[in-house]
């Protein structure tokens, strides 16, 4: 039976909080993928997403050249294991109302899944 480990997106591509939101965006362009996890320090402290991007800095008409990731940035980061079948994740994703998942092996971050990972 597939696990969720199977579509999860790794190795995890990540920011500190500090970085401009300009740069994040390029560095999401570059690498072709839709979100960033956040760090501070060797700590994951939250997701920053296309979806942010747009709510949090577009529509709120704020200048990525000098808007902080961590003042746009998405928190609480939720988690599964990477052994929860996809029909599990898909219904938590679709209950929470979020399109990333962070994908952990016991405590340690391993990967992120998104809906689409799971629809293609």
């Amino acid at each position: 039976m597939s696990t969720i480990k199977e579509f999860m997106i790794s190795p995890i591509i990540s920011v500190e909080g500090q970085t401009l939101v300009k740069a994040a965006a390029g560095l999401m362009c570059e690498k072709k993928i839709s979100a960033l996890l956040v760090r501070e320090g060797e700590a994951y402290v939250g997701i920053v997403t296309k979806s942010d991007f747009v709510k949090k800095v577009i529509a709120e008409d704020l200048d990525p050249k000098i808007t902080r990731i961590h003042s746009v940035m998405s928190t609480p980061l939720f988690s599964l294991d990477e052994y929860v079948q996809p029909c599990e994740a898909s219904e938590f994703m679709l209950r929470k109302g979020i399109k990333h998942l962070v994908v952990t092996e016991g405590k340690k971050i391993v990967g992120i899944l998104t809906i689409k990972d799971l629809v293609s």
